[in-house]
């Protein structure tokens, strides 16, 4: 098995599996083990659809794997019965009973075309850019500083952190997972992606050592879900275009140069005498919401490093439509439901994104039923095989509450942000992959729309629609994200339809002189992008946060001490107003305890919050211990949180815990910052 792997990919996994090692040392690489294992199961799903020996079905089997083994993984949770034998045994009934109903078979559910050397070694080129994309940004993610201080650039601060959080509620192996940040509510989010390193994570911590991190486990699996990600991305290319560098060239410019934002800004700056050293201050990716208050679309770079999970159920859909691509009418039903657990999936990993892709996939195949009507209801019954599994992955999201609150949240119609997204501002948040994208759809007009490139103009003419026509309410810049990246993992089969189109008709001189104008275009965003993410030592304050949050020694013992010392079901609280967007998530990202109150910037706001967070604020701002007391109690809070943030906003009111021991037990004290027991009951003061 090892030996048949072609070079350039086993390349590519030994640089994997160093920088697991860089980012997690022995637990980084045991971790890597842990990931591959996951994929396994979906392995003869993936070999079924695409093939024995064809690329692309270990692509979907990984892809396939990752999400099933999240799902069962699941399983003895919700059963009671989280730990290590039955996580074993209920990934060996999956991958059992996937190779059982996936036998090999001679003829894949869907032909792709011939991959050849030339195509393997375009994709492990590509695939090499996520590695020299991700290693300096996560290995300064809390680095220490020369007095022991952990630093953590933004925007880790909003994402990777709240990951932490997540992760850490999720092994605890409660059913349903609780609220970090409203400890009395469960949580409303899609884990499901956070499932693997939240299992590992918390038998580890439990079975071999509580200073296994949490950190690094995500930073490899982050690495490995991007890794699967670009060769979705170029899969779908391919299987659109069945050429190996226009793929590749298409894949790359996604990836590396969707944005002409930097090269704006570095002329501005340059124009009026500025130094460059301004970007050191500035959220390059975001520059059509800092100066014309648009809609922003995030990079693919970005999604990697701050939002893999919906990465990843934008590379499970687009198994999907590598699949319609290639087939069309003349798909089969067995061939339809693997389509449709690959957009179940999807939609447990991410729905927003996943919902959009499936709207897309049906798209394509409602068009390839428009061409041959005669066939048009034979087709639409074959598709029930892919709207089953569908159904079951929409239950999951209902059954698990993903969806509550967002109902109300989600609206349709332009926003104030799309509307002054006009052409121009899009032009600088995808130029240099919007051009390409409008020649490969004049392209594919010319042709005729064949059926392999009709999934990427549904998804390049459906991600705009959303893009300009749904909003979320209490964050309008949401739907420009994740809109935006279906754009940029779709665009690449018509972008890949133009270079190919190109390098048909003109010299390869020109072709590669247009392409190179493209990056030169594009690099500028990310490069300082990828600056900027590793670049602890800009400690300046942003706005409304700081560029690059410090933990001080003194703020990681506690934390440490909270992790360890504590019940896992203590609830931690400190204030919450005063930390802002800094350090919002100290206690769950860090102290890996729940807080009662909190104002998580990841997650949908509610009222409840705001009055939670008052309530908490109150009792660290109350002069009267025994108020303070009161309000501890009401809240079910267990530990109080007492650092230098909590003495410079309340100043003499802090001093209240040290005064009434026997309310306030003093259980831990290093410097500035001090943790202190709630007591059961109020006793009478004496004297």
């Amino acid at each position: 098995m090892l030996r048949s792997i072609p070079r350039p990919i086993a390349a590519l996994l030994a640089v994997v599996l160093m920088l697991a090692g860089v980012f997690g040392g022995v637990a980084g690489v045991a971790y890597a083990a842990f990931f591959a294992a996951l994929v396994v199961p979906g392995l003869p799903i993936g070999r079924a659809l695409f093939g024995l020996r064809h690329p692309g079905g270990f692509i979907a089997g990984a892809l396939l794997g990752y999400g099933l083994s999240a799902l069962a993984l699941w399983v003895p949770i919700a059963a009671g019965a989280a730990w290590w034998l039955p996580f074993l045994l209920a990934w060996g009934v999956l991958t059992v009973t996937t190779r059982v109903v996936f036998r090999p078979r001679p003829d894949p559910l869907i032909v792709l075309p011939r991959w050849g050397r030339d195509t393997t070694l375009a994709l492990a080129l590509v695939l090499l850019l996520v590695p020299v994309l991700v290693v300096f940004p996560y290995s300064h993610l809390g680095q220490r500083d020369s007095v022991g201080g952990r630093r953590y650039r933004a925007y880790f601060t909003a994402d990777f952190v709240w990951h932490e959080a997540l992760t850490a509620e999720l092994a605890r192996f409660a059913s349903p997972p609780r609220n970090p940040y409203l400890a009395n509510r469960p949580l409303h989010y899609y884990w499901t992606y956070f499932l693997p390193p939240a299992v590992a994570s918390g038998v580890a911590r439990t079975t071999i050592s509580p200073d296994v991190s949490v950190e690094a486990l995500l930073k490899v699996n982050a690495l490995g879900t991007g890794v699967l990600a670009i060769a979705a991305i170029f899969l779908a290319a391919w299987a659109a275009v069945p050429r190996a560098w226009p793929a590749a060239v298409a894949t790359a410019l996604a990836l590396l140069a969707s944005s002409a934002e930097g090269l704006y800004m570095t002329i501005l700056l340059w124009t009026r005498g500025l130094s460059l050293a301004v970007l050191r201050d500035y959220n390059i990716d975001a520059t059509t919401y800092w100066r014309f208050r648009a809609l922003t679309v995030d990079g693919l770079t970005r999604s990697i490093w701050y939002s893999p999970h919906h990465s990843m159920a934008c590379a499970l859909g687009l198994i999907a439509l590598a699949a319609a691509s290639r087939s069309g009418a003349e798909m089969t039903a067995p061939a339809a439901a693997v389509c449709g657990l690959a957009l179940a999936l999807a939609l447990t990993v991410s729905p927003f994104p996943a919902g959009v892709l499936t709207l897309v996939y049906a798209t394509a195949v409602l068009w390839c039923a428009a061409a041959r009507w005669r066939l048009a209801p034979r087709i639409m019954l074959v598709q029930l095989a892919a709207v089953a599994p569908v159904g079951v992955g929409l239950w999951w999201c209902l059954a698990n509450g993903t969806f509550e609150g967002s109902s109300a949240a989600i609206a349709f119609g332009m926003s104030g942000m799309a509307s002054r997204t006009g052409p121009a501002v899009l032009c600088l948040a995808l130029g240099p992959l919007l051009l390409p994208t409008v020649a490969g759809l004049l392209v594919a007009a010319s042709l005729g729309f064949p059926r392999s490139i009709r999934p990427g103009v549904s998804g390049a003419a459906i991600a705009m629609a959303t893009f300009y026509g749904v909003r979320l309410v209490p964050e309008p810049i949401w739907i420009g994200w994740r809109a935006g990246q279906v754009f940029l993992v779709t665009a690449p089969a018509l972008v890949a339809l133009a270079v190919a189109a190109a390098a048909s008709r003109f010299p390869r001189a020109l072709v590669t002189a247009l392409v190179t104008t493209l990056l030169i275009v594009g690099l500028p965003t990310t490069i300082v992008d990828v600056y900027n993410a590793q670049d602890t030592s800009n400690v300046d304050m942003g706005p409304g946060f700081r560029w690059t949050v410090v933990l001080t020694p003194s703020e990681q013992d506690a934390l440490a001490w909270i992790d360890r010392q504590t019940p896992a079901d203590a609830i931690v609280q400190s204030s919450v107003r005063p930390r802002g967007r800094d350090t919002w998530s100290l206690i769950p990202s860090f102290g890996h305890r729940r807080m009662a109150a909190g104002l998580p910037i990841s997650l949908l706001r509610s009222p409840e919050y705001e009055s939670a967070a008052d309530k908490a604020d109150r009792l660290f701002a109350t002069a009267d211990p025994a108020e303070a007391w009161r309000l501890a109690r009401e809240m079910n809070i267990s530990y109080l949180y007492v650092g230098a943030v909590e003495r410079e906003s309340f100043g003499g009111s802090a001093a209240k815990f040290d005064a009434r021991p026997d309310l306030f037990e003093q259980v831990f004290r290093r410097g500035d910052v001090a943790v202190y027991a709630i007591a059961d009951t109020h006793p009478p003061r004496s004297g």
